[in-house]
């Protein structure tokens, strides 16, 4: 089967501007309440999401991948994968709140224990939600949990608001991120016709295909959290506050667009249609392609972007920023590439790679964080980790697609290419300064697109056209003309 490519586009930017849609609204939240609460209350609840994500992520093992690996699921399967979602989010409620004290006893951070104790009603929210809906993502009708998503997160922030209006502390964060998980369960119910029945009977498939995938998920929060855990024991929450929402808003712009790419090329992948290493050379282009220029524009633009988004107050956070846009730019790569493999059947290859991302985080960035007990050198320690596991996931993908390392990686060199070209231009030739950070920053991202943009087809052009993104998206341009050329050539005729 092939892959249907203008399914593929519309559900591709469906999904990332559903993630830009709630993004925006988390940056609107960020905005308003970085100037309400201060960088230690941010700390606090940085510390105490660590732990919490911690419990959390063992209720991630791969139900939802498990669903969309069966090729043709009934409805014992949804049951059953419901019914280990229930029991393990319950579980896991309850193992939140026992380790509460013990927490904030770790971090000393007495405040620890009151957060994990309300956190612990978000288990009970994603222990309910309506698992139908992960049919959006296999029949890509991603439209419908758009609209959930974006209802869930509008509502949180109404909630958020208010509360930080009230109270003006940590507590608002909180209250808003149970907020969120119980108004997005209650919308799955309302988005899909699926009402779950208590059952075991496809446990042994359910499980079988997550098991790796739950590994995966488990090195993957490693990846994504030693840093905090490390921050929250060595640094001061002031310290802790600007690493945590200078990683947050890079993220953003990085890994979770790639995460929304990620629920469309998922099950392309796992339903066979991905073209081999035809899809693996466009899916690696596509995801370098959106995710360089964004992260290279945060580096050129730290100082603006953060003074305009989250007040002068968080300046401090600019160097920090960027080092980690770098840092979170590259790791989106790699954890594509783990993704990809999952989805070819490949689970355990793809463990094995998060595995080694996750001991060589463990050992680089503790070693940092420890000898040298500073911000900035946890920030380049994760770099130097995710620029090695980056290579090693490009690796993977060619072993895997059965193509050549070098010809599969050149759809990975030219964006980011191209978006060194374009922050070197931001940073030593266009040097915007007019007094006004929100007026800088939108020079400098008109003219950062602009040259991304002319350097990119350069670098294609002088490569001789080659198979990638560039050449797709010259395709859809050549297509969208003709169809507006015969369209008055039409009418005309019609008249």
């Amino acid at each position: 089967m092939t892959l249907d490519r203008a399914t593929l586009y519309r559900s591709a930017v469906l999904a990332v501007s559903m993630q830009w849609g709630m993004r925006a609204i988390g940056l609107v939240s960020v905005v308003v309440l970085a100037r309400l609460l201060s960088p230690g209350d941010f700390g606090v609840v940085a510390v105490a999401m660590s732990a919490a994500a911690f419990v959390e992520l063992f209720g991630w093992i791969g139900l939802r991948q498990a669903l969309l690996r069966i090729p043709d699921p009934d409805r014992a399967h949804y049951d059953t994968a419901w019914t280990i979602q229930f029991v393990l989010f319950m579980a896991l409620g309850v193992a939140m709140i026992a380790i509460a004290p013990l927490a904030a006893r770790f971090y000393e951070q007495p405040a620890v224990t009151g957060i994990l104790c309300f956190l612990s009603l978000r288990m009970v929210a994603l222990a309910v939600a309506n698992i139908g809906i992960v049919d959006f993502e296999r029949d890509m009708t991603l439209g419908r949990d758009m609209a959930v998503r974006l209802g869930a997160r509008v509502a949180a922030l109404v909630v958020t608001l208010v509360a930080a209006g009230l109270l003006r502390d940590y507590r608002a964060l909180v209250i808003g991120m149970v907020a969120q998980s119980a108004f997005w369960a209650a919308g799955t119910y309302l988005a899909h016709p699926y009402r779950p029945r208590f059952g075991l009977s496809r446990r042994s498939e359910i499980l079988g295909v997550s098991l790796w995938m739950f590994i995966s998920t488990f090195a993957e929060w490693v990846q994504g959290q030693i840093e905090r855990i490390l921050l929250g024991r060595i640094a001061s929450p002031t310290d802790t506050g600007l690493y945590s929402v200078s990683k947050d808003l890079s993220n953003i712009f990085t890994q979770e667009i790639a995460t929304a790419l990620n629920r469309v090329t998922f099950p392309v992948f796992a339903q066979g249609r991905s073209e081999g290493a035809a899809g693996f050379a466009l899916l690696l282009g596509a995801y370098a392609a959106i995710v360089a220029p964004l992260g290279a524009g945060l580096i050129a633009t730290a100082p603006d972007t953060i003074a305009v988004l989250l007040g002068p107050k968080w300046l401090p956070a600019a160097p920090l920023m960027r080092i980690i846009a770098l840092y979170t730019s590259i790791q989106a790569i790699s954890l594509m590439a783990a993704s990809v493999l999952q989805a070819s059947g490949q689970a355990r290859r793809s463990a094995v790679l998060n595995i080694v991302g996750a001991a060589l985080s463990v050992v680089v960035v503790g070693a940092a964080a420890f000898l040298l007990r500073e911000p900035v050198a946890v920030a380049l320690a994760a770099l130097a980790v995710s620029a090695v596991m980056m290579v090693a996931g490009v690796v993977a993908l060619a072993a895997c697609g059965r193509t050549g390392v070098v010809g599969l990686a050149a759809n990975l060199l030219r964006p980011v290419l191209a978006a060194t070209a374009m922050a070197v231009a931001l940073l030593r030739l266009l040097r915007v300064d007019t007094g006004s950070p929100l007026v800088d920053l939108v020079v400098q991202v008109a003219a950062g697109g602009a040259i991304y943009a002319a350097a990119l087809a350069a670098l294609w052009l002088g490569s001789g056209r080659p198979p990638g993104l560039e050449r797709e998206v010259a395709g859809l341009v050549r297509r969208i003309v003709a169809g507006r050329r015969r369209g008055p050539a039409g009418r005309s005729a019609g008249r």
